[in-house]
């Protein structure tokens, strides 16, 4: 275990959100003695639990802190994880923007079929006027029928446009 890496990158992440030691421990339910033996270098095997609390409380890599911490071996896990480097925050905020995206997808979808909805209505009442019409029981025009149908065309239009992918996050 480096404990002066160790030390220097926890401080300085601590540093860089303006919290204090203490407030740190309270943040991560860490004893404020045990926060600080692990930061001067006092505890020789840090358990690997409070060096996630700590990554999750100061937006760090989990992996810089395993590494420098003497858990190699951990690091073969982490290796294949795209994610592996990513701090805690840099994943919320991935998740944020998956939902984000999510949402807006769904909301495209939700929007064409309320429009597909709504040109079935108006080519059913179409075909029932003209239906009437041919029996000589209505006084529906053609032109009428051509004005809803051009309706149910412009109603159209949109659901036949893809989605735009560009919304969606970029794959890093």
């Amino acid at each position: 275990m480096n404990s002066e890496e160790l030390k220097n990158l926890i401080e300085s992440a601590r540093e860089t959100k303006g919290i204090s030691q203490r407030e740190l421990a309270k943040l991560t339910g860490i004893s404020r003695s045990t926060l600080n033996d692990l930061i001067n270098g006092k505890i020789k095997k840090v358990d690997i639990d409070d060096l996630r609390k700590i990554a999750e409380t100061l937006d760090m890599s989990l992996q810089k802190l395993l590494k420098v911490a003497g858990y190699d071996e951990m690091l073969f896990y982490f290796s294949k994880d795209k994610y592996a480097n990513k701090s805690s925050k840099d994943l919320k905020d991935l998740i944020e923007q998956y939902k984000e995206s999510e949402t807006d997808l769904l909301q495209f979808d939700f929007n064409k079929r309320e429009r597909a909805r709504e040109v079935g209505f108006i080519i059913f009442e179409v075909a029932e006027h003209l239906k009437l019409l041919k029996d000589g029981k209505s006084e529906y025009t053609l032109e009428q029928a051509i004005e809803e149908l051009n309706k149910a065309q412009e109603l159209l239009n949109p659901i036949m446009d893809k989605y735009d992918y560009d919304k969606l996050p970029k794959k890093n």
